[in-house]
């Protein structure tokens, strides 16, 4: 799924969203799926991916800085405010995945029940990939999207 989001450009709430979608709900036309994308953009581009960029940078401790004692405990500094970082993130993706679930109650029609699920789903992230443009990107495939379908639709 990370690959999805790192080598694709796809936001990893909006991939569940459609996998929950189309698990639950009968089809999402592509109008709803774009007003997903659009409802999350501003979110993910402003708080979750700056959280997440930080986290990143996060993962090796900065030169010796000035008036830290040792080494070590500039790095446990890192580490503790990366695992903050991280909560945050987390949060934020909360929020998104909220938003989400907000709208989508009152755009989609609970399906009559699983039968058809893979398909619904599958509909769902073709529109998303699309939107986003990740069918574009080097090295996607719809096969990683039926791969996602299978392990977490079956």
């Amino acid at each position: 799924m990370l690959r999805l989001q790192d080598e694709h450009g796809l936001n990893v709430n909006l991939v569940l969203w459609c996998l929950w979608c189309g698990a639950y709900f009968d089809d999402a036309p592509e109008y709803v799926v774009r007003k997903a994308a659009d409802l999350t953009q501003k979110w993910n581009c402003e708080v979750t991916a700056r959280l997440r960029a930080a986290r990143r940078a996060l993962k090796s401790a900065p030169p010796d800085a000035a008036g830290v004692a040792s080494k070590d405990a500039l790095a446990l500094a890192v580490e503790a405010l990366r695992e903050r970082v991280k909560a945050d993130e987390l949060a934020s993706e909360r929020i998104e995945q909220d938003m989400l679930e907000t709208m989508t109650h009152g755009a989609l029609t609970p399906a009559s029940g699983p039968s058809g699920a893979p398909a619904r789903a599958r509909r769902a992230l073709a529109a998303y990939a699309r939107l986003a443009g990740a069918a574009k990107t080097p090295g996607f495939t719809i096969a990683i999207l039926e791969n996602l379908i299978e392990n977490t639709l079956s």
